[in-house]
């Protein structure tokens, strides 16, 4: 990032905690307002943004406060509210709830474009099923697959395949897994990756805070204490049902054999897409 962008986004944040700031001190003189609990969403989900687009607490923060401001009765009419809560959980990749927000913003607000955002996740749910759907009929899955039986890992993480991955954050433990693909897709972030473990099982990789050519087909990945989600839903009668696993920090992924450097990490500013 040139100097002149890097300052600009450093006072950029800034602004943004002030925003945080003066939400919760107008929350504090009356917790029952919802638009004081959407301005509060508002700012940590653009902090989200403004910082790099990888710290997931930030959206968690954002989410609970929508989550406040929907309780006020004046905010259910609120199309912009409906869309920044399913922007928060298209990141989150909470995608049963991202397609469902957006649909509901689209209902009350056709000019927020929510239905774009609709079909950009069932654009990207399809290519990630039917590359997954591919990956069992081939036969390079196995050879690939066998490399990987040999990896050692730091011995303060328990090595297990990824069908052992409990849901949510799975701290001290770790995962290898071969590189098939790079998804393409039409968001700035995450980046996703098609990988397979020892057992050729095969999971859907997102990863934050890195630049795209980082990471490369036919790559040996460590990932440590990753995040795990199990998705099972179904959208306009088609079911979607992959393994998905997230990393958000540089330190959890190791890229054949290698920590990763700071120079490989993208903090750039993303601007944030909703209404402020």
């Amino acid at each position: 990032m040139e100097r002149d962008s890097y300052v600009g986004a450093e006072k950029q944040a800034e602004i943004v905690e002030e925003s945080i700031k003066h939400a919760r001190e107008a929350i504090a003189l009356d917790v029952r307002d919802g638009n004081s609990w959407y301005n509060l969403g508002n700012a940590c989900l653009t902090s989200f943004f403004v910082t790099g687009a990888w710290d997931h607490s930030k959206l968690l923060q954002s989410l609970k406060a929508y989550q406040n401001a929907e309780r006020d009765e004046t905010m259910k009419s609120s199309p912009d509210l409906y869309f920044n809560c399913a922007t928060v959980n298209k990141y989150l990749e909470n995608y049963e709830r991202a397609l469902t927000g957006f649909e509901a913003a689209a209902l009350k607000d056709p000019g927020l474009n929510a239905m774009e955002e609709v079909e950009k996740i069932v654009h990207l749910l399809d290519k990630l099923e039917s590359l997954l759907k591919g990956q069992t009929k081939a036969k390079r899955l196995a050879s690939l697959a066998s490399s990987l039986s040999t990896v050692n890992v730091n011995p303060s993480y328990i090595q297990v395949s990824v069908d052992r991955l409990a849901e949510g954050l799975n701290k001290g433990v770790a995962i290898v897994g071969k590189v098939l693909y790079f998804v393409k897709h039409q968001n700035v972030a995450p980046l996703y990756y098609l990988l397979c473990d020892a057992n050729q099982i095969c999971y859907v990789l997102s990863v934050y805070g890195i630049r795209d050519d980082v990471v490369k087909e036919g790559d040996q990945i460590i990932l440590l204490s990753p995040y795990f989600h199990n998705v099972d839903f179904s959208w306009n009668g088609k079911i979607y049902q992959f393994k998905s696993v997230r990393v958000d920090f540089l330190e959890q992924m190791l890229v054949n054999g290698k920590a990763l450097s700071h120079s490989q990490a993208v903090r750039a500013s993303i601007y944030a897409q909703h209404k402020p």
